[in-house]
């Protein structure tokens, strides 16, 4: 009778060096191997040896000489960028956007669609499924090449990463439209909220780099925050963290046993067109015109304005006491009129809160959501493929009698 044990501690010793040799060339790369050892704990003929290693695995590359330099030229290293990728996607309300990234996270290929869900949720996963083909195509590689895929989605997502809920831009609200991406999807894949994602983007590219601490606002068809606490984006013990648009609305006083109204009753882009038809505004109506006719100095557009950056203050109110965030971000295609809002959502602050955090816009635009998909999206291919790289140098798993 036999049992399997892993690697002795010679090959566990080479994993570990390796992943440290990798992780050190992936911060500071490209670095030569003199170099490389003077900033980690590990002899110059250690690294040289973990360098082949890696090097024939295929995770990390020679990019040639070092110059200005006296004597023979040493060579540069760094992690070969093509060693794995992934694809993240935003699955908006009204557009799929979706791009590859290497593992370095660098964007390769990008493609953007309408969103085709008004015609059904197998519709829509089908329309998934192809923008994925494509944009791998770009690289060049079967969507089966690729390492991971993420998708931000307009929806809660459970804690078993597929159920949907709290989805109402989405076919039959979700249901059955995360399994089915699921099965549909031949690689490894993550489905999270859009703002999460989005807060995510904000914490390593945008405003929130410097702080531990901050509350992405995101209003656009609805609103939604996305927490940010001791570094991490939270979600909450069902996902539902960050649902701000569920709190209820300081606009009525209800009677025992009847519903208030909910803050989204008075916010996002359908309240926003109701609004400005029952105005008279001219244009269609949309968010966009009604902004644009603000910035004109028209009344009534500027009355939306006002009524919009009250029920934003009224929610940072509410959420400020409670996380003591060091900055509120405004993001989404409405949040982002920054010069229009800012101004009447500190002043209505004011009113509602002896607390006054900083507010400021996001500065990723429209590019929030996926570039959180391809942050995440490229950390998990990185992680895949550097773990790949460095268990492989531990060998077979070793036999041993009982």
């Amino acid at each position: 009778m036999t049992r399997r044990y892993p690697a002795g501690p010679q090959g566990l010793l080479r994993s570990l060096n390796g992943r440290a040799v990798l992780e050190a060339i992936g911060r500071d790369g490209p670095i030569t191997i003199t170099d490389l050892a003077g900033r980690i704990p590990l002899s110059r003929p250690t690294v040289a040896a973990a360098i082949a290693q890696l090097t024939e695995q295929g995770v990390v590359a020679e990019v040639g000489p070092v110059t200005g330099r006296k004597g023979p030229a040493p060579t540069l290293y760094q992690v070969n960028a093509d060693c794995a990728f992934a694809i993240g996607v935003d699955v908006g309300h009204r557009q799929i956007r979706a791009a590859v990234v290497d593992v370095t996270g660098r964007e390769r290929a990008r493609v953007r669609v309408a969103q085709q869900g008004h015609r059904g949720r197998d519709a829509l996963v089908e329309q998934i499924l192809e923008i994925c083909v494509d944009v791998a195509g770009q690289v060049g590689l079967p969507l089966e090449g690729i390492t991971h895929a993420v998708m931000g989605l307009p929806a809660v997502v459970g804690t078993d990463g597929r159920a949907l809920s709290y989805a109402a831009g989405l076919p039959d609200a979700g249901r059955g439209l995360g399994e089915a991406l699921g099965r549909a999807v031949p690689v490894p894949l993550v489905l999270e909220n859009d703002v999460n994602l989005a807060a995510l983007a904000e914490r390593i590219h945008g405003r929130g780099t410097e702080v531990d601490d901050f509350v992405l606002l995101s209003l656009g068809v609805g609103l939604g925050l996305g927490l940010v606490v001791d570094g991490r984006v939270r979600r909450g013990a069902t996902g539902v963290a960050g649902e701000a648009g569920y709190l209820p609305s300081d606009r009525m006083i209800a009677s025992v046993g009847e519903r208030r109204d909910l803050v989204q009753d008075h916010l996002g882009a359908r309240y926003i067109s109701a609004r400005a038809r029952e105005l008279g505004l001219p244009g269609d109506g949309s968010p966009r015109s009604v902004f644009a006719l603000a910035r004109g100095k028209d009344p009534a557009a500027t009355e939306i304005v006002e009524d919009t950056a009250r029920s934003l203050a009224y929610v940072v109110a509410c959420v400020v006491p409670l996380i003591d965030p060091a900055l509120i971000v405004l993001g989404g295609a409405i949040g982002t009129n920054g010069d229009l809002l800012l101004e009447p959502i500190v002043r209505h602050l004011a009113d509602f809160s002896d607390f006054r955090p900083p507010v400021v816009v996001s500065g990723l635009g429209q590019d929030a959501v996926l570039l959180g998909t391809t942050t995440k999206a490229a950390e998990l291919a990185r992680e895949s493929a550097f773990t790949a790289a460095t268990t492989s140098t531990t060998g077979e798993p070793q036999m041993s009698p009982h």
